[in-house]
């Protein structure tokens, strides 16, 4: 994930750095498992992950679907939609279905788990969550 992303969209750095480390063992089984899984990881494996991180994230007022995507958040004043991935890729089918157009662009969010998409939308912001769990995991697996 890009540092600006970080610098944009997560409020409390310090605190998700020690949420994720306060996980300890459950931590350790949980990246275990989502390195793993990633392949054969379902969206809603992602959902559970943004669920517990999204107290760390500048998002207000979260609602659950909206315009064809999987959810929208007010981010500052404006209202951001968003749409879960396991790979940002997969995103690619909403183009393709009409969900999203271009003009729609600077207001989507991929929440993924991993960015595979080389090609994406410099318009399109992407929040990699196995970035989000590595800010804690040298420390977690130094202890």
């Amino acid at each position: 994930m890009k540092e600006e992303l970080f610098k944009k969209y997560v409020k409390d750095l310090d605190g998700l750095v020690k949420e994720v480390k306060s996980w300890g063992e459950e931590f350790t089984v949980l990246h275990q498992t989502f390195q793993f899984a990633e392949r054969w990881m379902y969206e809603t494996g992602v959902i559970f992950l943004f669920g517990r991180l999204y107290k760390f994230l500048d998002f207000r007022d979260i609602t659950i679907g909206g315009k064809g995507l999987d959810a929208a958040v007010r981010w500052q004043d404006e209202v951001k939609n968003l749409e879960f991935e396991v790979l940002s890729s997969g995103f690619k089918e909403h183009i393709k279905r009409g969900d999203v157009k271009p003009e729609d662009y600077k207001n989507t969010i991929i929440v993924c788990w991993e960015d595979d998409w080389k090609e994406a939308p410099k318009e399109i912001d992407i929040i990699v969550l196995k970035d989000l769990l590595g800010l804690g995991l040298k420390d977690i697996l130094a202890a």
